[in-house]
């Protein structure tokens, strides 16, 4: 029956049957799993403890666990078993202890944790309580072995018991010591099991609870052995002391009681002074101020660990030194022995090392920018690649639509071509700029400076872009001159292109004009323009990729640029080592320039000429080529077949090297130009067969190579070979060039 006592009380006769049961046992069992009456509501273990004790007349108590709650919600009783034997039955009080039990379970398994982590470490830690037996409370560490044979069940035995009757003594002697709190220092000679003496050193501590009341005594050890076997050597010559002190490479000074008696002559070096002016010094003094309470905290501890500071030589410089103390017998007297090892080349490494890892932190952060400015950069560019692509679409639909009607007129036709090519000239020069930043970047661009004409180059310059600018209605002024600059004429020659494309790019009305000035030694190469102007604010973000001051239409069917062009002229500029200057009037014009050594005329054989490939260059007279293409990708291969057999020209096709090779012996007489794609598929490059082409063709042949490939091992590989490079998209006016010129 149910009853009002409080808490959780069950009356449970000797046949363990319940009689009663207390609203707070009701509750667990409504809450909980089976039922009191049958004991069900227990674990089977804690049900089988609780019957046997119950089948006895006598009083008991049990830790009980209810069934069905998992491990981390078990609930846990403290049942207490009172017999009564008036009433033949057995009145069980429980108390709810799962948080005891959690916690305690939490606690052993920490202490479990910490034990086995002090186990591994080579010392010894032993903890004795206050009795008269000094039984072991903990004990643990790496060298337990070697002052008991009872490792496996130290705790609970006495001293004497545990360590035998030479420690025990020892430590009924250094007791007294540690009333007053101090930490005694011991040194233990034991042997070990294999019958080598070993020493162990370390300090005997009492411990006090917060009522001040002795709670138990530590004790802790390291291991000397090595050490004390080292001082014997020291002892039993002091002549071998001697000639180490003086021969050491370290500084070593000898003091007693602080006060300095001997030092070496490293010592004497790395303090800029002499051993008799150190003698009449104290050691402490020679430490910095600031390392001197480090300094004292060591020197009473029976360890000697090495430890960093500064000491102070005879001029009061700082000497960054690694101080390691000893304890030496030096003619029957103990002394301390500061061996001082110099740190100063460490310390400048580990501060040349840090400074690495900033730099390279800030390279990283440079790189990750860079990355980032990518993304933004090929985001930016995709509309204006775009925009060409969909332009020649349209085209392409406008030509369909003029083949199928009845009326076909040339004009128009030809119309729609020279504004396809238009788009298609927009687009490689897009292209074309993307590549010229791709290998500024990749430092795939090699310098030859050499002597160069910039009347030749001006003029070139000029029939380049006259057409251009007449489109504009702009009047383009190239002013002729004699001089002469040492530089790459390549380059130069990007860098002035683009000047010059943007200056007309940004002209509604006026003028270009293009000329140089003599400044000292150098030679200014200015361009000016009569255009839109440039705000003062923004001449230095010009140069940035795809920073353009306002949408400009460009001259070539109303299309703009990237904004590519003077992102290119400040890094070609750069690897030129050339100064660029930006001088403007917002809304009358701007000029820009780039200056340059100037140098004596050259002789015809030293000069070097810019070499582009535009209609410019080209020769007025039609050469019949008979010309080896190579290429893997049939639908290129089958368009420039079309197209070299369109302008005049017999062409053979090879989709392979074998293709190409057979081709070469069979039309060895008849070839006498050789265009071939770089990679051609299966990892397999120009440079592995075009040998073997030259070697089936009866004479020498030009041979030109189409590549995307921007990188500096590739341009390397291709010039080493002798083979003139043609980078992809190749515009038509450039492989005209070729086929007219050949080699250069």
């Amino acid at each position: 029956m149910e009853v009002s006592w409080p808490g959780i009380r069950l009356d449970i006769t000797h046949a363990c049957e319940v009689t009663g049961i207390s609203a707070r046992a009701a509750e667990l069992q409504a809450r909980g799993r089976g039922r009191w009456s049958d004991l069900s509501i227990l674990e089977p273990a804690s049900r089988e403890a609780l019957r046997r004790a119950l089948g006895r007349p006598e009083s008991f108590a049990l830790a009980l666990e209810l069934q069905g709650n998992g491990r981390e919600n078990a609930v846990h009783l403290h049942c207490a078993g009172h017999w009564q034997a008036a009433r033949r039955l057995h009145v069980c009080q429980m108390a709810d202890t799962s948080d005891l039990h959690r916690t305690q379970s939490a606690t052993d398994h920490r202490l479990s944790m910490l034990q086995e982590m002090v186990d591994g470490l080579p010392l010894l830690i032993i903890q004795l309580d206050t009795g008269p037996w000094l039984r072991c409370a903990f004990a643990s560490g790496a060298l337990l072995h070697l002052v008991t044979s009872q490792t496996a069940g130290a705790v609970g035995r006495d001293a004497l018991t545990l360590f035998g009757p030479r420690i025990y003594a020892n430590l009924q002697g250094l007791l007294p010591q540690c009333a007053q709190g101090q930490a005694v220092p011991f040194a233990w000679h034991v042997t070990d099991t294999e019958g080598k003496a070993r020493v162990l050193e370390g300090h005997l501590r009492s411990l006090f609870d917060d009522a001040g009341n002795a709670s138990g005594h530590l004790i802790d050890a390291l291991e000397t052995t090595a050490y004390h076997e080292t001082m014997s050597e020291l002892r039993l010559s002091e002549t071998r002391l001697r000639r180490f002190v003086t021969a050491s490479s370290d500084g070593i000074v000898v003091h007693e009681g602080h006060q300095v008696v001997d030092a070496n002559p490293s010592a004497c070096r790395l303090l800029a002074t002499t051993a008799d002016a150190l003698r009449q010094r104290r050691f402490a003094d020679l430490i910095a101020p600031e390392s001197r309470q480090a300094y004292r905290e060591r020197e009473g501890r029976a360890s000697h660990d090495a430890f960093e500071c500064d000491l102070v030589d005879s001029a009061g410089a700082r000497v960054a030194v690694e101080l390691i103390g000893r304890s030496v017998q030096r003619q029957g007297r103990q002394m301390q022995m500061a061996i001082l090892r110099d740190v100063r080349d460490r310390k400048d490494t580990q501060a040349r090392i840090q400074k690495l890892i900033t730099d390279l932190r800030s390279q990283m952060e440079r790189a990750e920018s860079a990355d980032r400015a990518k993304s933004l950069f090929l985001s930016a560019a995709g509309h204006d690649l775009r925009q060409p692509v969909h332009v020649i679409g349209l085209f392409l639909s406008s030509m369909e639509a003029l083949v199928q009607s009845p009326r076909l007129q040339t004009s128009t036709l030809e119309e729609v071509t020279n504004r396809m090519r238009s788009s298609l000239d927009t687009l490689s020069r897009l292209l074309n700029s993307l590549l010229d930043i791709s290998r500024l970047d990749a430092n795939a661009v090699a310098v030859h400076p050499s002597p160069l004409s910039l009347g030749a180059l001006f003029g070139d310059i000029e029939a380049d872009f006259a057409e251009s600018a007449i489109a504009k209605g702009l009047r383009l002024d190239v002013v002729q001159t004699s001089r002469w600059v040492r530089t790459d004429a390549v380059i130069l020659r990007r860098i002035l292109d683009n000047l010059v494309s943007n200056a007309i790019r940004y002209t509604r009305q006026g003028r270009v004009l293009v000329g140089a000035r003599t400044r000292g030694d150098s030679v200014e190469i200015q361009v000016w323009d009569s255009g839109i102007g440039i705000p003062s604010d923004q001449f230095d973000a010009i140069f940035n990729e795809f920073y353009q001051l306002q949408p400009a239409a460009d001259s070539a069917g109303g299309l703009r640029g990237l904004g590519l062009g003077l992102s290119i002229v400040k890094r070609s500029a750069r690897l030129l080592g050339a100064a660029l200057k930006v001088r403007s009037t917002l809304g009358r014009g701007s000029m820009l320039s780039i200056t340059l050594p100037r140098c004596d005329s050259a002789q015809p054989s030293e000069t070097t000429v810019a070499k582009t490939l535009t209609p410019g260059n080209m020769h007025a007279g039609f050469t019949r080529r008979h010309v080896l293409v190579i290429d893997d990708d049939p639908t290129v291969l089958l368009a420039m077949q079309e197209l070299l057999q369109a302008w005049g020209h017999e062409v053979w096709c090879a989709a392979s090297a074998d293709e190409a090779i057979v081709l070469a012996i069979s039309q060895s007489a008849e070839i006498d130009l050789v265009l071939s794609d770089y990679h051609l598929g299966q990892d397999i490059n120009a440079t592995e067969f075009i040998d073997a082409i030259r070697a089936c063709i009866l004479r020498p042949v030009p041979v030109y190579i189409f590549t995307a490939d921007t990188s500096a091992p590739v341009a390397r590989e291709l010039q080493e070979r002798g083979l003139s490079v043609l980078h992809k998209p190749v515009r038509h006016d450039a492989l005209q060039w070729v086929l007219e010129q050949g080699l250069p």
